[in-house]
Order: C-alpha cells, then sequence, then structure tokens
C-alpha cells in the first residue's frame, strides 16, 4: 500500500523491512507483473511494426545458447517465456535489495524508480541485447532510445516499485 511520507507517495525515507514471506511474495509478484507488462509492451511493438508476439518470444529465446535444446516453435517460445521471465525476477531481486538495504533509495522514490528504469534500459539494451551474438546493433536514435528507457521506467520499474512498496512490513 502506498504510503505517504514527507511529501512522497511511496515508502518512507528508511530501509524497507519485509518479512521472509513478505519479501518472497513481493518478489513473485513484481517478476509477473513488470514480466507480464514488459512482455505486451514488447508485443504491441512487434504488432505495431507488422511482427508477432511469438517472433518476440523467439528473438527473446534466441538468447539461450543451447544447441539442440528445442527443435519445436512451441519449446522455443516457451524458453523465451521463462528467459523473460528470469530476467525479471533478477531486476525485482535487484530493486527490493535495493530498497531493503538503501534508506537513500527511498528517500525520493520517484526519482529513484526512474533512475532505476534508466539504468535496466541502458544494461538491456547496450549490454544484455549485443551479448546475444546476433547482428543487433544498439539504437543511437534519440527518439527510439527515449521510447525504449520510457518502456523500462514504465512498465517494468514503477510496476515493481509499486509491488515493493504493497510488500514491505508496516511499521
Amino acid at each position: 500500500m502506498a504510503t505517504h511520507y514527507s511529501g512522497s507517495w511511496y515508502i518512507r525515507a528508511e530501509a524497507a523491512s519485509y518479512s521472509l514471506w513478505g519479501f518472497i511474495a513481493a518478489l513473485l509478484g513484481a517478476t509477473i507483473l513488470a514480466g507480464g507488462l514488459d512482455l505486451l509492451g514488447q508485443f504491441a511493438y512487434a504488432i505495431s511494426t507488422g511482427s508477432t508476439p511469438e517472433a518476440v518470444l523467439r528473438t527473446i529465446a534466441s538468447s539461450v545458447k543451447l544447441p539442440g535444446l528445442a527443435t519445436d516453435e512451441r519449446q522455443v517460445e516457451l524458453i523465451g517465456l521463462a528467459v523473460q521471465f528470469g530476467i525479471m525476477l533478477l531486476v525485482a531481486l535487484i530493486y527490493l535489495t535495493a530498497v531493503w538495504r538503501f534508506a537513500l533509495v527511498n528517500s525520493i522514490p520517484e526519482i529513484s524508480v526512474a533512475w532505476f528504469g534508466v539504468l535496466i534500459g541502458a544494461v538491456m539494451i547496450w549490454v544484455v541485447l549485443p551479448l546475444r551474438g546476433q547482428s543487433y546493433a544498439p539504437t543511437t536514435a534519440p527518439l527510439e532510445v527515449v521510447v525504449q528507457l520510457l518502456r523500462y521506467i514504465f512498465l517494468v520499474a514503477v510496476p515493481i516499485a509499486t509491488v515493493a512498496a504493497l510488500g514491505a512490513r508496516k511499521t
């Protein structure tokens, strides 16, 4: 639940406190919500450019370098789905750990969440995607970069931060 404290709509300006089950619930909830919203955003973009959601999942799965792992297209798409949610699990874990360990993250959470989204986007655009080994060239077009960073802020960072706030123990 959102907390109003010192002009902020989010979490108090102190490190968040979680029970074990609250942390696990926040981690799973944030993973599912952010992973699903990000995937829907990718699907919408793919459809708007004439591609398909299945192609998005196959592209995500292409980051797994296990030859002969899956030969059926549905298996490849399921691998893409697993990779998507695996990445979101890691991203949610990083944010929840930061909120739990560092009060600074909560001091001005709106700014922290925005910077977290920018950081996620930058790492994905210029580190993770190029490491797929395919002929992926990171975008440098300013409008495309801004749109992608906004996607990571609003479809990944904000949902994760919101679920993190809901899972924090109220003291």
